[in-house]
């Protein structure tokens, strides 16, 4: 028994040692496989080196938090420091503003957003001063960094759709600077102001938000904002011109969260380009006016054929500018108020009445009362007083709207 015993215990031993040196082969293959893997993958050492610390450090967090959605949430772990806000340094340039449209109140723009901060978590030693500095990213290797380590998103608070996004990249300095660029295409909405229509000095906003952390762990510091282009004028396509372009950084309250969140309001204030208010408002104005101003000297009192002409040309002159009126109305919202273009071209309606009674009234007198000189004198005083009553009305309905729009 006893040599029995003894020969079980030498196998069990013999069995350890075999299984010894197969784990220890076979961890020593694994990590070989492994090494090549990472040689073939890895872009530069510094490159692994970020990726192995931001991968180090979400697993420490982890082995805090047991739970991992907490901890992809918690600002005061995420950010680079839990005890102030970082800095975020934010860069502006926009590229084009098209299709701007007052009856949608949306205008189509593409621009480019920089940001930059510092995380010192991400500070590495490069291999060569000269080239391994800064590590750079493109394509779908920017959605890996991202997502690996803290960034500010941003999101376009005023938009009615989701941005498109051109092109993104991702630089990080030797000291932890970080550099997160893109480009984009968006359809953004504005509040249009259209009192003073086709004279329409029009504010267009781009409101940059920040998507996910509050002041507590974001603050947001506008460094440049600005066209791309020496002419700003020729960046915005349409009957538009940019009148002045500033900026200002602000807070907003979300309705999931009682704190604030950072964000930075962009303001185009733009204007009708002078071609367009002359061609589409001013000239049909003053052709109307000269047509209805030509009718009154249509004199009715001398011949019974020249009533029809007079009247005939005044009806016409009326459906014409409610038409006109209502062409231009289509360019800008439904709104509930009087603008210019409703004032102007609704006096403009009166007056052409006013007109057409004056031109049956010297008919009655001539044609049925047989006041002939009655009739005669009341059509000259007309043709005098209407160039200069036409002339007075506009003036007035100008100077109110001024008085009251432009000054407010």
């Amino acid at each position: 028994m006893k040599r029995l015993g003894f020969c079980q215990f030498i196998l069990v031993c013999v069995l350890t040692i075999v299984w010894c040196i197969i784990a220890h082969a076979h961890q020593v293959y694994a990590s070989n496989i492994e090494g090549q893997n990472r040689t073939v993958t890895s872009k530069s050492e510094p490159e692994f080196k970020l990726v192995s610390q931001v991968t180090e450090q979400f697993a420490q967090t982890e082995s805090v938090n047991n739970s991992s959605w907490q901890t992809e949430v918690s600002n005061s772990v995420r950010q680079p420091s839990p005890y102030k806000p970082t800095i975020v340094f934010v860069d502006v340039r926009l590229n084009t503003v098209s299709q701007i449209n007052l009856p949608e109140k949306t205008y189509n723009i593409s621009a480019e957003v920089v940001l930059e901060w510092q995380d010192g978590r991400l500070a590495f030693t490069p291999n060569n001063k000269e080239t391994n500095t800064l590590l750079k990213f493109n394509g779908n290797d920017v959605d890996l960094i991202l997502g690996k380590i803290w960034s500010p998103s941003f999101t376009i608070g005023n938009e009615i759709q989701p941005r498109e996004t051109q092109n993104r990249s991702v630089q990080v300095a030797s000291n932890g600077w970080v550099r997160v660029y893109e480009q984009f295409n968006d359809v953004v909405k504005f509040d249009a102001d259209v009192h003073t229509f086709p004279f329409s000095n029009q504010t267009l906003t781009l409101a940059i938000n920040s998507a996910l952390d509050d002041l507590s762990a974001v603050a947001f510091s506008l460094r440049e904002f600005k066209f791309n282009s020496p002419d700003p004028s020729q960046q915005i396509i349409g009957r538009w011109s940019l009148k002045k372009l500033n900026a200002n950084t602000r807070s907003f309250s979300r309705l999931d969260s009682k704190v604030s969140f950072p964000q930075i309001l962009i303001f185009m204030h733009i204007q009708h380009k002078p071609q367009y208010v002359i061609f589409n408002f001013f000239i049909p104005l003053f052709v109307i006016f000269v047509a209805a101003a030509a009718v009154t000297w249509i004199d009715p009192t001398k011949t019974a054929p020249h009533t029809a002409p007079r009247v005939l040309g005044t009806i016409i002159l009326i459906l014409t500018t409610i038409t006109l009126k209502f062409a231009l109305a289509r360019e800008i919202p439904a709104v509930n108020y009087i603008t210019l273009t409703d004032a102007v071209f609704g006096v403009t309606v009166l007056i052409l009445i006013l007109s057409l009674i004056m031109s049956c009234t010297i008919i009655y007198l001539k044609e049925h009362v047989q006041k002939d000189v009655l009739s005669k004198r009341l059509n000259a005083n007309f043709r005098t007083i209407y160039p200069l009553l036409y002339v007075a009305c506009m003036s007035a309905v100008f100077l109110l709207f001024y008085t009251v729009n432009w000054n407010s």
